[in-house]
This record gives C-alpha cells, sequence and structure tokens, in this order.
C-alpha cells in the first residue's frame, strides 16, 4: 500500500486502500512489541502530520523514505561510535575482543600518525568522545541536520486573525514575548500588554485561560503551539526509532547495551532497551539489570523473555519483570554475581527447611532490594 494511502486518526489507526476503497481499522491499544513495527508507525505519523499536503506527490513519496534513512543512519553512526567490542567492555555480555577503538583510529592510524607525527608518543584521544553527537550532527546535510534544530516561532502572531488586533511579537526560538501591541484593548483590560512581556507562548495560552479569555477557533497562538509540538514529537521520534533500530541491528546482547548507552545520552527511555534485553544464555544479564537499577530503573519493569529467539513477528512473548529475574536467574559465571547476589543466596541457601528459606528469602528481599 503507498504511504499516501495511510491516515491515523486520533486513538485509531486507519489504513485506506485508495484503489479498493476499503477501510482497516488497528486497535490502538494492542501493545506493538515488534521493534521494526513501531518505526513504521512513526513514519506513518511523520507522512500525515509533517508531510502530507505540504509537497509534491514526489515529495510525499520520497520524504517518509529520506527519514526512515535518517533514522538508519543515526543507528549505524551509533554502531561506530561503540562497536560490539567496546559495548562489551562496559558492559560484558560476551567474550571481550583484544581490540580497542581508539587505538585502532588514532594510534594505530598511519595517516593520523603521519600527519600529526605522534609515531613516538601515544595520543589520549578517545574515540566516543571525538565522533560525538555534535559532530556527527554537524557532519550532517542541511536537510537532515535540521531536523535536531528546535522549534521555530513565527515573529508576529495575532490573537484574531481576521480582525488584525492582538499583536505578538516572539522570540524566533523558545517562543518568549518581546513585544505586545493592543493586547489590552483586545481583552478589554483584563490582560494588558506589558503583562506579557517575558512570557513564554504557552505561558501566554495559561494567562487568558485563568483571566477567561476565549481566543477564536484556529487561532494563530494556538496554532504555533501545535506545530511547535508537533516538531518536538518529530524530533523524538526520530530519537526513539534510531534506538529501535539500534536494538535490532545489535541483536540480543549487544542491541540492548548500545541502546541502553544511547538512551541515557539522549534523555531516552531506558526502560525499552531493557525490555528486549533478557536473554537467559546471557552470562552478563545480571550485571546489565544492576546498571539500570543503578540508572533509576523500575524493578517491576516487564521485560519480553527472548525476543531475538521468535520465529515470527506474531509469535506470543513469555514476560518477565527485572526484579523476578534478578532474584531467580542462575549464572555459572560467578563474576558476574554482585556481592548483594552472592549474600543473598547464601542467605536463602543456608536454611534446610523450604518454608523457612523462602521466609528469610523475603526477608532479605525486603533489606538487599528496597
Amino acid at each position: 500500500m503507498d504511504l499516501k494511502g495511510k491516515l491515523v486518526g486520533i486513538g485509531t489507526k486507519i489504513l485506506e486502500n485508495m484503489e479498493g476503497n476499503t477501510t482497516i481499522v488497528v486497535d490502538p491499544t494492542k501493545e506493538t512489541i515488534n521493534l521494526d513495527d513501531k518505526v513504521d508507525d512513526f513514519i506513518n505519523w511523520y507522512y500525515i502530520n509533517m508531510v502530507k499536503g505540504n509537497y509534491t506527490d514526489i515529495g510525499e513519496y520520497h520524504y517518509p523514505r529520506a527519514m526512515r534513512n535518517l533514522i538508519e543512519k543515526i543507528a549505524v553512526w551509533y554502531e561506530l561510535r561503540y562497536p560490539s567490542y567496546e559495548v562489551n567492555r562496559l558492559m560484558p555480555g560476551s567474550g571481550q575482543e583484544e581490540i580497542n577503538v581508539s587505538e585502532v583510529m588514532f594510534n594505530n592510524n598511519p595517516y593520523v600518525t603521519e600527519v600529526l607525527d605522534k609515531k613516538k608518543n601515544e595520543m589520549r584521544i578517545s574515540w566516543d568522545d571525538f565522533y560525538n553527537t555534535g559532530v556527527f550532527i554537524n557532519s550532517l546535510p542541511w536537510e537532515e541536520r535540521c531536523y535536531f534544530d528546535s522549534p521555530k516561532y513565527s515573529r508576529m502572531v495575532y490573537l484574531d486573525t481576521d480582525s488584525r488586533i492582538g499583536q505578538l511579537y516572539l522570540t524566533k526560538y523558545y517562543g518568549y514575548v518581546e513585544a505586545a501591541i493592543n493586547v489590552t484593548s483586545y481583552t478589554n483590560s483584563v490582560v494588558k500588554d506589558e503583562e506579557l512581556v517575558g512570557l513564554n507562548i504557552r505561558d501566554v495560552i495559561k494567562k487568558f485561560q485563568e483571566k477567561g479569555i476565549k481566543l477564536p477557533k484556529n487561532n494563530e497562538l494556538e496554532m504555533i503551539i501545535k506545530k511547535a509540538d508537533k516538531w518536538i514529537q518529530q524530533k523524538e521520534g526520530i530519537l526513539d526509532c534510531a534506538m529501535y533500530r539500534i536494538i535490532e541491528r545489535g541483536g540480543n546482547r549487544i542491541g540492548p547495551r548500545r541502546a541502553f548507552l544511547f538512551a541515557k545520552e539522549f534523555d531516552r527511555d531506558i526502560n525499552i532497551p531493557i525490555m528486549y534485553a533478557v536473554d537467559f544464555s546471557d552470562p552478563g544479564l545480571l550485571l546489565f539489570m544492576n546498571e539500570f537499577i543503578k540508572a533509576g530503573g523500575n524493578k517491576g519493569l516487564r521485560c519480553y523473555v527472548n525476543y531475538f529467539s521468535r520465529a515470527s513477528s506474531t509469535e506470543k512473548m513469555d514476560t518477565i519483570t527485572v526484579q523476578e529475574l534478578i532474584l531467580t536467574k542462575k549464572n555459572d559465571v560467578s563474576s558476574f554475581y554482585t556481592s548483594q547476589d552472592e549474600e543473598l543466596k547464601q542467605r536463602t541457601n543456608d536454611s534446610t527447611n523450604q518454608d523457612d528459606c523462602e521466609t528469610k528469602r523475603q526477608e532479605v528481599i525486603k533489606q538487599l532490594r528496597f
């Protein structure tokens, strides 16, 4: 189905076949587990809210494809910045390669050593700091770099577009009121011009509501806020989808760990990588869960079990909470247990009576986990 045939309504997704004129309604309350579906959902949202009606037919076809390519480029950049062996060094999950990306990129790079004449003196440059977010974004062409900009606000808006009464002059970024003209007259002195100077446009709306001032339908003030909100939602959607692709591309161990680094750096939801991280063969799983908890993660988070071992995208997934995982996970590699895990294991095994053991276990859980 062509992207032009996909319509997203409030609370319901409607996919319309333009040729067959049939409509399929998808239940929005049904949880989307498949990571690829999450990316598709965002591309559909992007098409409906940011593309459709704003470009020619050619643009409407190509812009969603370009957006998908940008998402993939971000995921690939993060893989280059944190190769699997570097991710594994930070959060062990499998055998460690004896390779250091900073050494490869700088000290063992003939071009770098020749240009900087550092053959004898090792350079202390960290690759992940060198290839940082700012450098990556600034290296993008304008048509991709612009998506990371803050939303822009119109320099002047009218409270009433028809009457052209009540003007606000705004800063280009962040939407603060620099000057207000004839607002006093428009509101019959309920809100005076000088009261609005320095306020954010959202606070202006709030003040009008508090004072009982009703703005006309589809007024410029609320329209510009909705436009800014969509731009912010678009930016956050791009980052979220990059995180989904990082998980999917990296596989059962590296994917969630690399995405966890991404989530912390870009202020995304750290729960999401953990939800896809449960692989019972992973010797470093407990350490990873502890990293999650130290970062403020929720122990009650319910995770999918062996997501990457599914036979199909529709296969039903078992789940387990982080808390249950920590208390029941068996691990043959003793170095992967924390001191608290070892203490819990030892103290719960001391009792020969199963009931007494369970009682002690719950007491220790309360002491060590809460």
